[in-house]
């Protein structure tokens, strides 16, 4: 049975992050907001739930929701000179980094929202996280959007009001050649490119 739970977007509540990591251990999706869209979590070792619940297709990968730089480090990620310098100046913030790791390119986020670094911390390492929406689908600024789009797949849904941003994160590929935007979103690509100048 779904649920909708209001969440302090600023000082979210230990419990409900608890209750959230549990079900998150225990196979089940969460829906939590961020700064730009909500998003949906689950523990990277259930994907094929998520990729389920959005209908999405599987050749498409999933990103990962991290509290901090250092976790992302802990994975064996390499960000590279760039990447790193992207990372200090803009996370917490709306920018995904696909960084190589051992298991290959993944997206790695740090988000500016309590509520999702929260999760993050609590559950010890970081979480796959998309748009809460069906693929395809208009993103979800509200936990009332995401619940009609995913209602029957989603155990737990974090309400902490519509989302500021409203704008999806600027992917970005870093490598050692360099990086490449993948998608525009909230940093703007002159941003992007002042940075790494």
């Amino acid at each position: 049975m779904s649920e909708i739970i209001p969440v302090n977007a600023k000082r979210p509540e230990p419990e409900l992050i608890r209750r959230a990591c549990a079900l998150l251990e225990a196979g089940e999706l969460v829906v939590v907001p961020t700064e730009t869209v909500y998003g949906i979590a689950c523990d990277p070792a259930h994907l094929e739930k998520l990729y389920a619940a959005k209908e999405r297709d599987r050749g498409k990968p999933i990103a990962r929701l991290a509290a901090s730089l250092e976790q992302v480090e802990a994975l064996g990620a390499k960000f590279g000179t760039q990447g790193l310098a992207l990372a200090k100046k803009y996370w917490p913030g709306p920018l995904t980094l696909v960084l190589d790791t051992p298991e290959g390119p993944t997206g790695f986020r740090v988000p500016a929202h309590e509520v999702p670094l929260a999760l993050a911390r609590a559950f010890g390492r970081p979480v796959a996280l998309t748009s809460a929406n069906k693929s395809g689908g208009a993103d979800a600024v509200s936990a009332q959007e995401a619940f009609q789009a995913l209602e029957k797949s989603v155990a737990l849904f974090l309400d902490a009001s519509e989302c500021p941003g409203k704008i999806p994160s600027t992917v970005v590929r870093c490598s050692e050649d360099g990086i490449k935007i993948l998608r525009e979103g909230a940093v703007s690509k002159a941003e992007i490119e002042q940075v790494v100048a």
